[in-house]
C-alpha cells in the first residue's frame, strides 16, 4: 500500500495546477436578467465589466437604459437593457 497515499496528492497537485487556467473561464460570464447593475452610468459599467460584458456606451430606450457592450467570452457585441427604476437587468439581446 505504500503507492496509495500518493493517489490523491497526485489528483490534488491536478487540480491546483487547473486553477489558474479555469478560475478566469469561470469568472467571465454576461450578467442574466434580474441582476442589479445600477442606473449610475459609473456603477452599472463596473458592474456589467465585472460580469464580462465591456461597455461601449449607453442610451435611452423605450424607456429603459440600454448598454451597448462586447461579451469578453464571445466577442459578440450585445444590447443590455436596464430598468431605470430599480437598475435590474431586464433584457439581454444581440445587437442588431
Amino acid at each position: 500500500m505504500k503507492g496509495y497515499p500518493m493517489k490523491p496528492r497526485v489528483l490534488s497537485l491536478i487540480i491546483l495546477a487547473a486553477l489558474p487556467v479555469l478560475a478566469p473561464m469561470a469568472a467571465v460570464a454576461m450578467p442574466a436578467i434580474g441582476d442589479v447593475v445600477g442606473t449610475e452610468p459609473v456603477a452599472a459599467t463596473a458592474a456589467l465589466e465585472a460580469a464580462g460584458c465591456t461597455v461601449d456606451e449607453f442610451e435611452a430606450e423605450d424607456g429603459k437604459i440600454e448598454a451597448k457592450c462586447k461579451d469578453s467570452a464571445t466577442g459578440a457585441m450585445m444590447e443590455v437593457y436596464i430598468d431605470p427604476a430599480s437598475g435590474a437587468v431586464v433584457d439581454i439581446k444581440a445587437e442588431d
